[in-house]
């Protein structure tokens, strides 16, 4: 890969040319490629890196990591494919993180499969049994069977718990590789058996019957923005997808603050709260007109 530097053979080699085995991400978490990089803001850069190790740890797919020195870029790599994220001061490292993720999601072990579920009637289908002569307290209780989508993800995994989380359909729920709390299977062994699996109602019976059921999750957790200028149009844009369906909600105590979704955010001048809610407005406009 033309501009990676010495830091990337990290997965082979210590700096001092020694091969050896270990996290092929080191390189992160490196003071030393800190203190010999070539780059203007190194505060900057260290924080950064902290943060894509952090997310790299749980992610449920590998992901190898590199530093590009000529374009200044940090590259992730997913079996044959790359992409290249060039560091943006005016991007910050929350946004930085969701790019990432939004490119690596498409990785990501899932299953998307029609399932038959039992669903209460409707009013008016309750009143056609009772006109029919049923009673009303048996009509109540009536349920009927519908074809739903299930969209299931492996969104994070956590190694050394043998734990991993499952989203079917955004609900979140915690899981633990093995047919019991007592019986775990290693996750490391677990998630290779996964994406080894192409059919989707396979993958899913094999999560099902190979993992534990833990506990369900909050699915959404308030994320706090008071970004400034530049990156907070970069927010915006690069939040897109989870801002446009959600209603812009003004904190009635303060102008400058806003609820959008799990969102709240905190606007430094008028000026920079115009510009960001036309934004929104402005695509929104011209998804519908595509539509």
């Amino acid at each position: 890969m033309e501009g990676m530097n010495d830091f990337e053979k990290e997965e082979t080699r210590d700096f001092k040319g020694n091969r050896k085995s270990r996290n092929i991400n080191a390189w992160l978490e490196s003071s030393q490629f800190i203190k010999e990089v070539d780059y203007k803001n190194k505060y900057y850069l260290e924080s950064l890196c902290h943060h894509i190790a952090a997310f790299l740890k749980n992610v449920p797919v590998p992901i190898i990591s590199s530093f590009d020195s000529k374009h200044k870029s940090i590259y992730l790599i997913i079996g044959k494919d790359k992409k290249f994220f060039p560091l943006d001061e005016d991007i910050s490292y929350y946004d930085m993180i969701t790019c990432m993720k939004q490119w690596a999601m498409d990785y990501y072990p899932k299953y998307e499969v029609s399932v038959l579920k039992e669903i209460p009637l409707t009013d008016e289908e309750i009143m056609a049994l009772v006109k029919n002569g049923m009673d009303l307290n048996d009509a109540l209780v009536q349920k009927k069977e519908e074809s739903l989508k299930e969209i299931g993800i492996i969104e994070k995994v956590f190694i050394k718990e043998d734990k991993f989380i499952l989203s079917r359909n955004g609900e979140k729920e915690l899981r633990i590789s093995g047919v019991s709390l007592k019986q775990p299977m290693p996750l490391s062994k677990f998630m290779e058996s996964v994406r080894r699996i192409r059919d989707w109602n396979e993958k899913k019976k094999f999560i099902e019957e190979n993992s534990t059921f833990e506990k369900f999750l909050p699915s959404v957790k308030e994320v706090y923005v008071n970004y400034s200028d530049n990156q907070m149009l970069n927010f915006f844009s690069i939040n897109y997808k989870d801002l446009r369906d959600h209603q812009v909600i003004v904190d009635p105590s303060d102008p400058l603050s806003f609820k959008i979704g799990k969102f709240r955010i905190k606007f430094d001048s008028r000026l920079l709260r115009d510009d960001c809610l036309a934004y929104l407005e402005k695509r929104k406009m011209v998804e519908k007109k595509k539509a």
